[in-house]
């Protein structure tokens, strides 16, 4: 039969023949039954066997024994008597690979050194937090600055990254409040505010970046998304801020995030879109009673919406 015909039938009419020499010995390659003596080939490798179903328990441990390798740094890393990738390795590749990591780290930079710690944290970060790509390249600019001038003595990598987002997040004007970075990066909101201050005034001037001032009324479309109120009531809490303002309403010193969450949850009354102060306030990540408080200040001014 010619080979150039369909591969089932050529396989099949291979089955049928005799044996293909005196002495077959038949093995398993690249996926066909073959005969290493004469090179025949008989038929296919098909695996009938069932699919294994893992338990829950089993697949948590598998993400949790899962390794997390660095997008950047060296390879020749050596944990006891294996690899990176857990290869177990004989006492000559070990010698070898030790040789090898220990020129590596002779020269390596604390700057590079301290990039390939970061910088798959930074992608965490931005992959839980859900940050644009342009927000994270200019955290990580802000970053690298900062490892440049050596303000990384004495503050985790961690913090400062945290500080270095939060920067990015105000430049391009996007509305995330610092407790929402604080409890993804598991830092403290003291330490992030500390580390921001210092980038405000050593980095960002260097860089020529700006922030810019969050007033309470960018906080409200935000509230009103994740609220998931009508625009009816976001238009009504805008306008609330803007009337309080217009009529001597004092905010200075005040949480422009306390402010935004009164004015939306007066203006859910109105709409009869009720929420709860709880709701509203853990979403502001403002207390109750600051809430109250501001909710007592803007009522004053509910009466000159029209």
């Amino acid at each position: 039969m010619s080979p150039n015909s369909d591969d089932d039938t050529f396989f099949e009419g291979q089955e049928e023949e005799e044996d293909c020499c005196d002495s077959p010995k038949i093995s398993q390659e690249d996926g066909y039954y073959t005969c290493l003596n004469c090179g025949s080939v008989y038929s296919r490798v098909l695996d009938d066997s069932p699919r294994r179903a893992f338990t829950q328990e089993e697949v948590q441990k598998r993400k949790s024994n899962e390794r997390v390798y660095s997008p950047i740094g060296p390879r020749t890393i050596i944990r006891g008597s294996r690899d990176a990738r857990g290869t177990l390795l004989s006492p000559k590749y070990k010698s070898k690979f030790n040789r090898l990591a220990k020129i590596h780290r002779s020269l390596t930079t604390s700057y590079e050194r301290n990039l390939w710690i970061a910088l798959p944290n930074l992608q965490r970060l931005q992959k839980r937090l859900g940050i644009p790509d342009i927000v994270a390249e200019d955290a990580l600019r802000i970053y690298t600055q900062t490892v440049k001038k050596k303000l990384t003595m004495g503050r985790s990598i961690d913090t400062l990254l945290a500080a270095s987002i939060f920067c990015a997040l105000r430049v391009h004007g996007i509305p995330r409040t610092v407790e929402e970075i604080t409890n993804v990066a598991q830092i403290t909101k003291k330490k992030v505010i500390r580390s921001y201050r210092l980038i405000y005034t050593e980095i960002l001037p260097h860089l020529n970046l700006k922030v810019q001032r969050f007033t309470s009324d960018r906080y409200v479309d935000k509230f009103n998304d994740e609220l998931h109120l009508s625009m009816q009531c976001r238009n009504i809490a805008v306008k609330l801020i803007q009337k309080a303002g217009e009529s001597g309403f004092n905010s200075a010193g005040k949480d422009p995030k306390g402010i935004a969450a009164a004015s939306i949850y007066i203006a859910s009354k109105i709409c009869n879109e009720n929420r709860t102060q709880k709701e509203i306030s853990k979403l502001a990540q403002v207390t109750e009673v600051t809430l109250r408080m501001r909710v007592k200040d803007l009522s004053k001014y509910a009466s000159l919406i029209n």
